[in-house]
């Protein structure tokens, strides 16, 4: 799924109380839902359900918090922001997906870095686990294909970042700027940008946000990934090795159906985060 800045001033949501209110709503959401999928038999629907809304709620409000560095990174074009932001974002997803596996919010953590999923298990032994998501790993490939690897950029912001001047098609009367696919950012510099390249990036950090903390909707699959599992040796061998981003899907499937830039949630949250705030 791409996620397009072009330019133009548009407004986004208007304050932080509602962008705030839609990251913790879809936290609890993500979380109370997933939980009933996942609860154990012997457990009530109803305390299952209460657990999950309110630890997915509360790592709706570490992304919101994230999303909230990002603007000051946007602002200042500081990458000291940066690091932080991703850890607590990272956080915060975690604490979701905890929240739809129906566990404890500080059993499993993990941290994406590019295609890369590294993950640790507090609960008992403290382990750590690496696995490919193939989405993103796609998304990176085709990046390479597309435009030139912004190496320095990549490292401050833990993200693979190309520089693409092929994204010079206009969409709707806009000019594109950047776009990412999955986790991966792409950008232009043009004169008639309105942002400067931080700012840019900036943005597409925020739809990187978008595309990571909807992971908590691939537990809803758990259960019957596990019957698969043990019904076919090469999706053990698969698994071991790849995480599956299916929220990658998700995401994509948001986008398109309200593909108008102005109108579409994603694009009016990366705007609040960060257009609107360098260009008051």
């Amino acid at each position: 799924m791409l996620c397009l800045l072009c330019s133009s001033q548009v407004q986004g949501q208007s304050n932080d109380v509602e962008a705030g209110l839609a990251n913790i709503g879809l936290g609890a959401v993500v979380g109370g839902l997933g939980a009933i999928i996942n609860k154990k038999p012997e457990e009530k629907t109803g305390k299952v359900f209460l657990k999950g809304l309110y630890q997915g709620a509360f790592g709706g409000y570490l992304v919101f918090e994230s999303k909230r560095l990002i603007g000051k990174f946007a602002e200042t074009e500081n990458y000291a922001f940066v690091w932080p932001s991703k850890l607590i974002n990272s956080a915060g997803t975690s604490i979701i997906e905890n929240a739809a596996l129906n566990t404890n919010f500080w059993e499993v953590w993990h941290l994406n870095i590019g295609f890369n999923r590294l993950q640790f298990y507090t609960k008992d032994k403290f382990k750590v686990d690496y696995r490919i998501m193939p989405f993103s790993l796609g998304a990176a490939v085709y990046g390479f294909t597309q435009g030139n690897l912004d190496f320095r950029t990549s490292l401050k912001t833990g993200n693979f970042v190309f520089i693409n001047n092929r994204m010079t098609t206009n969409r709707d009367g806009f000019v594109i700027d950047g776009m990412t696919a999955a986790n991966v950012i792409f950008y232009r510099i043009e004169e008639t940008s309105m942002l400067s390249k931080n700012q840019i990036v900036a943005h597409e950090i925020i739809h990187v946000y978008q595309y990571e903390s909807l992971s908590g909707v691939n537990t809803f699959l758990d259960k019957p990934t596990k019957k698969f599992n043990s019904n076919y040796k090469w999706l053990n061998s698969y698994h071991k090795i790849f995480y599956t981003d299916f929220n990658f899907l998700l995401d994509g499937t948001l986008a398109v159906i309200n593909p108008n830039f102005e109108t579409n949630f994603l694009e009016r949250e990366a705007r609040y985060f960060v257009n609107n705030r360098v260009m008051d």
